[in-house]
Order: structure tokens, then C-alpha cells, then sequence
């Protein structure tokens, strides 16, 4: 038997298999292009947008005064705004931390088949609405993120442009605490400057992660509610309002930081449920019912395109290049008992595979780290090993799939991440 006429024809395949995934993935070569482009300050509004601030906040004492101290030195008028935090009981001692703050708590009530972050947005809509309070939109945050004291400003500037939907530049708390928090960082880093900073440039689109977003009042009102509550709130109503033709606008001067998970455990727990909450059904989202004004057909098809292509392209060429790496050394570890004189060169074939395959994550995170590590703030030495190991954490979510798939309830029943606070990123301390 040839083997390195095998090896070859593989290797070819898997150079073709990058040129084609290149190809697919022309919105990712555009978006690291577009990057370098600065982001258009927008006009100072003459209005003011009055803002309903919700924080999910179950047990959550340990870290609310930060973000309460954020609000309570906001430069924005008091009397356009208000903080509403989520919790399960009185009893629970973040109620007399707002208490003391000024600001209200949303108590809930009955939470059978409810646990998950938009049940909760939605008993605070429903609060809201039943208390005749009135605010022109929602916006979103979790009880460990710290905001910067002009992000109302932006954000109000964002939705007197015309935006139902807008979102900020998500930092980060605790970037260079460990390996994990490092890959966060770069993950999220990569979503900001490239994703949703592309998606908002063409598509008039952006990329909601978990928080930081604000999204109009009336689109809630027009559904009857928060009906955004899977296991990842942010997908669906990220779905929804592409098919909805909703104004989305990314805009990097509004700046709130966030805790990156610091072990394998809560690392796990949030892959699994990120991952399958990916790839639930959206059907629900897609309805074709309060579109939220015109798009041209060309433009609605390359942003649905672009959507729901998404991160598949990056799945597709991993499985191609494991399965030409595996097959390859097979065929070496063969031709090396058989005694095939070239056997050395079958084995560097083989692991040329491998190779492809980091430079697909690494590319990437190389840019990322380049373009933003005024933000990342990583040493040389945390910045290369980040680079070299990248595809590593992102292969952590496939334990997340596996964790799902062998366990039904991991994927299904939501359970809180409590957070610790910590802050390695001197601009929160300072």
C-alpha cells in the first residue's frame, strides 16, 4: 500500500477544507478588516431616555454594592432612571443592601418552572407594568458587572439615534487572574471588536452576551412580557430581533465590566449551558409578527446568513481536521509496524494536521490581543501563552456539549453561578 500517497491526498483535503472554510467565513475576514476602522462617536441627544435598570440578583450580597455604587455616582439625571433588583426573598440580605442604596427590589413570588434569568426579567416587566411606572426601555445588567458612570449617557445617545436595541463594550473585572479567565477575556474580546462591532457596521445588528444591553419598552410590551427565557435569554432575543428587523447598535464607548469564571467547575456549568442553550430550537423567535420596520432583501439575507452560519464554520474544519489527524496516524502507526521506510514523514503529516487546526484558533486570537489589549492589559507572557493554548479553552466547550449530552438535566435545569468579586483590573480600583 501507498501511505504517503494517502497522507498526501489527506493533506491536500484538509488545505482545500481551510480555503473553503475561508470562504464560508467571508464575514469574519471582513469584520477583522472593519476593525481597524474607529466607531462614530454619535450626536450628544437633546433628550433624555428613561431607563428601568433590572439586576438579577438571587443571594447575590456579596457583590451588589458594586454595581449599586456604579448608579449612585451615574452621570446621568436621577430622575431618568431607576434600579430594579431581582430576588427570591426578603430574607435574603441584598434586600437591605438596596434598601440602603435607595434603589427597589423586585420580590418574586412563584417560581416553579421559572428559575432562569428572564423569568426573572420578566416578574420585573410585569412589576413594572402593574405598578403604572413608566420607562421608555430595559436595560440589563448582572449583580457582579461594574459601569462606568457615563454609560446611561451613551446608551441614551444610542436610542435617541433610532436604536431599539443597544449594547456596550463588555470588560472585563478579572482578565489576567488565571489560563481561564485569559481565554474569557479573548473569547469576549473577539465577540466585541469583531462581531458585533461587523454585525453593527452592515447589518445594523449586534451580539447581546448575558448583559450590558438595553432594549426598547415597547417590544417586551408588544409580546406581553419578557418571553426571552431559555437558558440563554441573550440567543433568543438576539434571534428575535434579527427576524424582527430590530435596530441593534454595538457601541464600544460605553464600557461595563465582568467577572470571568476562575475554575473548571463554574467553567463547565456555564459551557454546558451556553452550548445547548446555542443550539435549542428558535422557532418560537422566527415568527414572522411585530417587524420593527423595513430592511432590504439583500441585506435581511446576508444577515440571516451570516447569523445562522455563525460559529459553524469553526465546528465544521475542527471535526475535518481531527478526523484527517486521526486517519493519518492510523495510517503511520501502520506503516511503521509494516516497516515503511518514509514512516517519520507519515507521522509529520499527520500532526501538520493538528497544526491547520491551531491556526485556525490561533489567527484569531492573535488579532484579538493585538487590536484590544489596551483593554485585555496581558503581559507579553500571558499574551503569547493565550495565543499557543487558545484552542484548548475553546475546545472546553465541547466538554460542555458532552457534559449536556450524557446528562439531560445539566442542559435543562438552570442553576445559579455565584459569584466572587475578585478585580485584578486596575481601572475598577482606581
Amino acid at each position: 500500500m501507498n501511505y504517503g500517497l494517502i497522507t498526501d491526498w489527506i493533506t491536500l483535503g484538509s488545505i482545500i477544507g481551510l480555503v473553503v472554510f475561508l470562504m464560508v467565513s467571508w464575514y469574519y475576514l471582513t469584520y477583522f478588516v472593519m476593525a481597524c476602522i474607529r466607531v462614530k462617536k454619535l450626536p450628544a441627544a437633546k433628550n433624555y431616555t428613561k431607563f428601568a435598570v433590572l439586576i438579577p440578583a438571587r443571594n447575590e450580597s456579596k457583590v451588589i454594592r458594586g454595581i449599586l455604587e456604579c448608579f449612585k455616582n451615574m452621570k446621568y439625571p436621577r430622575e431618568f432612571f431607576d434600579v430594579f433588583v431581582i430576588i427570591e426573598s426578603t430574607k435574603d440580605p441584598t434586600y437591605a443592601i438596596v434598601k440602603e442604596y435607595g434603589f427597589q427590589c423586585v420580590v418574586r413570588g412563584d417560581l416553579t418552572n421559572r428559575k432562569t434569568k428572564g423569568f426573572a426579567l420578566d416578574d420585573a416587566y410585569h412589576y413594572i407594568k402593574d405598578n403604572n411606572l413608566k420607562f421608555d426601555a430595559f436595560m440589563v445588567f448582572d449583580a457582579d458587572n461594574i459601569v462606568s458612570n457615563d454609560y446611561l449617557y451613551h446608551m441614551n445617545n444610542v436610542y435617541q439615534a433610532g436604536y431599539k436595541v443597544g449594547n456596550g463594550y463588555r470588560n472585563f473585572t478579572n482578565a489576567s487572574k488565571n489560563w481561564l479567565t485569559a481565554g474569557s477575556a479573548v473569547l469576549f474580546s473577539y465577540i466585541n471588536q469583531f462581531t458585533s462591532r461587523g454585525r453593527s457596521l452592515f447589518f445594523d445588528k449586534a451580539n447581546l452576551t448575558g448583559t450590558g444591553y438595553f432594549l426598547a419598552y415597547e417590544i417586551v410590551d408588544n409580546e406581553g412580557g419578557w418571553i426571552w427565557n431559555g437558558m440563554t435569554e441573550d440567543v433568543q432575543l438576539t434571534t428575535y430581533c434579527y427576524y424582527h428587523n430590530i435596530k441593534m447598535h454595538y457601541y464600544p464607548y460605553a464600557v461595563y465590566y465582568d467577572e470571568q469564571a476562575e475554575s473548571f467547575k463554574v467553567n463547565r456549568t456555564q459551557h454546558c449551558r451556553w452550548v445547548w442553550g446555542f443550539f435549542l430550537s428558535r422557532e418560537r423567535y422566527t415568527r414572522k409578527e411585530n417587524y420593527y420596520g423595513e430592511i432590504s432583501k439583500t441585506k435581511r439575507f446576508l444577515s440571516l446568513f451570516e447569523y445562522n452560519v455563525s460559529i459553524y464554520p469553526f465546528i465544521a474544519i475542527s471535526v475535518i481536521y481531527i478526523l484527517c489527524f486521526l486517519v493519518s496516524i492510523i495510517i503511520a502507526i501502520i506503516g511503521a509496524v509494516t516497516g515503511y521506510e518514509q514512516a517519520g514523514f507519515l507521522f509529520a503529516k499527520s500532526f501538520f494536521q493538528l497544526f491547520l487546526m491551531w491556526f485556525v484558533f490561533a489567527v484569531p486570537a492573535t488579532i484579538t490581543i493585538a487590536v484590544d489589549n489596551k483593554h485585555l492589559k496581558f503581559s507579553c507572557w500571558r499574551s503569547v501563552s493565550v495565543i499557543l493554548t487558545y484552542i484548548i479553552y475553546f475546545y472546553t466547550f465541547a466538554l460542555g456539549f458532552f457534559d449536556g449530552l450524557f446528562n439531560k438535566s445539566l442542559r435543562t435545569d438552570w442553576k445559579p453561578i455565584a459569584h466572587k468579586g475578585d478585580v485584578t483590573n486596575d481601572e475598577i480600583k482606581k
